[in-house]
Order: structure tokens, then C-alpha cells, then sequence
């Protein structure tokens, strides 16, 4: 039986490159396309986990690379 593979926060990845780019939960929300900040809020705090295309959507509404990204979540271990 195969065990799960801890993945990275990106919780405080997240946290830390939209609050770089000045942008509100409200505002990053809307540009992943939620009406709603709390989808943002439960993404920072570790409560919903992103899908692969969801961190794409993620790096590129912050005009960041995935790699810096995922490397910067690395660096947080």
C-alpha cells in the first residue's frame, strides 16, 4: 500500500507572493475566478489544497514562474 506524498504548504507561498504583488484575497480570488476571497483564505491556510491546474492558474495571476514558486515552497520546509 502506497502512502501519500506530503506535499508543501502553499498556503504561506501563496501568502507571501500575493501580499508582494499588493493584491487583496478579494482581488487575487477574482483573478482566478472566484466571486469569493474565502476560497483564497482556505487556500493560505492550508485548509483546500490546489489542483495542478489550479497553481498553474495561481503562478500565472501572479506573473511568477511555477519553478520560483514551487522552489520558494521548498525553501519553506
Amino acid at each position: 500500500m502506497e502512502k501519500d506524498i506530503e506535499i508543501p504548504a502553499v498556503g504561506p507561498t501563496l501568502w507571501k507572493y500575493r501580499l508582494a504583488a499588493k493584491l487583496s484575497q478579494e482581488e487575487f480570488g477574482a483573478r482566478l475566478g472566484y466571486e469569493m476571497a474565502n476560497y483564497v483564505f482556505c487556500l493560505e491556510i492550508g485548509t483546500r489544497k490546489p489542483s495542478v491546474e489550479l497553481l498553474f492558474k495561481i503562478v500565472k495571476a501572479l506573473d511568477v514562474k511555477a519553478s520560483e514558486f514551487i522552489t520558494s515552497m521548498e525553501e519553506s520546509l
